[in-house]
């Protein structure tokens, strides 16, 4: 089987991505190589990013409503001093 000639890429990274990077790259046991290319090709499937690159996490619609809810206050309608008046609070609607 002939051998496909590879072509080298190159990115920019902040010091601090990069070590992140290889130290998970090695947790999960790849190379930052072997995940680059998995990245490529799955891009290249997809026609675009293989996520959703403005929710990186996969949060869906609700989820996403209720964590901006709990960041702009918008689910408490007022603080409670223990997590049996929270619940209560809950049975109340």
């Amino acid at each position: 089987m002939a051998q496909t000639a590879m072509a080298p890429i190159s990115a920019k990274l902040r010091q601090d991505e990069k070590d992140a990077f290889q130290k998970t790259c090695e947790a999960i046991g790849t190379s930052p190589s072997n995940a680059i290319r998995m990245f490529v090709s799955a891009f290249n499937k997809r026609g675009g990013f293989p996520f959703d690159p403005s929710n990186p996490y996969g949060f869906n619609a609700e989820t996403l409503r209720a964590m901006d809810d709990a960041v702009t206050g918008r689910n408490l309608s007022k603080p409670f001093d223990t997590v049996e008046e929270m619940l209560a609070a809950l049975d109340e609607d």
